[in-house]
């Protein structure tokens, strides 16, 4: 059965939804007959129609078979419309409500991804950033062989991918007023963290630069040789090579 607080949000839902497109009575369809309505109106991308389709699932025959077929299609819905914080309060009833359900893990996916949408600009706070990345990770724990395992994996990296340019732009800023340890501390921070980032040859280059300021050449030279070793064809690579003939 859903939750009394999730009908009662349908009902709602419902009740204010603008009738731009007239519904057969509510009691006058089946639940797959309203569910099949709204894959079609899903299919034409209105959306919103698609909604007040699922909706009408869930309050009527919340017992039925497309109950949980229903409510993820509604998830996406809201998802589709960039209603995020919506479509997330779908996902999480879904993922509680059904837990034996065939789109468990879809549902906790789409939390995640729910959570990416919703971050703010990646030089701001990224709370919500990491709970993405909790999400993608605890996904592929519960549901190990999970189809989706390659689509976790690349949001994952485009989570980490965030998360290392919100550092390379704090070694921009201490770069430009000479903090040199700083720039160490947080190129440290990068290689550390997030091996396969992109950032990785840029902050070696940037971390020889310091060592070399605080006259570490020999520490600068190994970190301007790695980068041409292991990362020859990327855009900092001659920017390595020109560092290494300074020294």
């Amino acid at each position: 059965m859903q939750k009394v607080t999730l009908i009662t949000l349908a009902v709602s839902i419902i009740l204010l939804t603008g009738c731009a497109v007239d519904l057969p009575d509510l009691f006058s369809q089946t639940a797959k007959e309203w569910f099949e309505l709204g894959q079609g109106y899903q299919v034409k991308e209105d959306h919103e129609t698609a909604r007040r389709c699922y909706e009408n699932v869930m309050v009527v025959y919340p017992s039925s078979k497309y109950a949980d077929d229903a409510q993820f299609n509604l998830g996406l819905a809201y998802y589709n419309d960039e209603l995020y914080l919506e479509a997330q309060a779908m996902f999480e009833d879904l993922a509680a409500s059904y837990p034996n359900s065939e789109l468990a893990d879809n549902a906790r996916y789409y939390i995640g991804r729910c959570y990416f949408m919703r971050t703010p600009d990646y030089q701001r706070d990224t709370e919500l950033l990491r709970a993405a990345s909790a999400e993608y990770r605890r996904t592929l724990k519960l549901f190990p062989g999970t189809e989706l395992a390659s689509d976790i994996n690349a949001s994952i990296k485009e989570v980490e991918e965030i998360e290392a340019r919100k550092l390379d732009q704090i070694i921009y800023i201490y770069r430009r007023i000479d903090k040199h340890l700083s720039v160490i501390f947080y190129a440290d921070k990068i290689l550390a963290e997030y091996p396969d980032s992109y950032y990785i040859a840029k902050s070696l280059w940037r971390r020889g630069e310091a060592l070399h300021a605080l006259g570490r050449d020999e520490e600068a030279r190994l970190d301007y040789q790695r980068v041409l070793d292991d990362y020859p064809d990327h855009d900092y690579a001659s920017d390595a090579r020109s560092s290494l003939a300074a020294l």
